[in-house]
């Protein structure tokens, strides 16, 4: 069971399913911290640490990755090659979400 201390990054860009997996977490009682961005330029972003997402304290690394597959910008087929391939980022496992 993930523990309110394990932060989660949802990468979606629907509204409507960002709201599905708010309520989703509220009925399960998970406490986790939900982070989440809308595109996969921004997910990259936030992994790395860069721009609005510099502040580790606001926006840590994730435990756990839920990532859309259909992404404006960057794709999450793209954003999981880039992930897969950043030696200097810890292992991060990922449910890929998709319609």
């Amino acid at each position: 069971m993930l523990s309110e201390s394990y932060p989660i990054l949802l990468v979606e860009d629907s509204e409507d399913d960002q709201a599905l997996i708010r309520r989703a977490f509220a009925k399960a009682k998970l406490s986790n911290p939900l982070h989440i961005v809308d595109d996969g330029d921004k997910a990259v972003a936030y992994l790395r640490g860069e721009g609005q997402y510099a502040d580790r304290e606001a926006h840590p690394l994730p435990t756990i990755i839920l990532l859309d597959l259909k992404l404006p910008r960057r794709s999450g087929h793209e954003v999981l090659q880039w992930l897969r391939s950043q030696p200097s980022l810890p292992r991060i496992p990922v449910v890929v979400l998709t319609s």
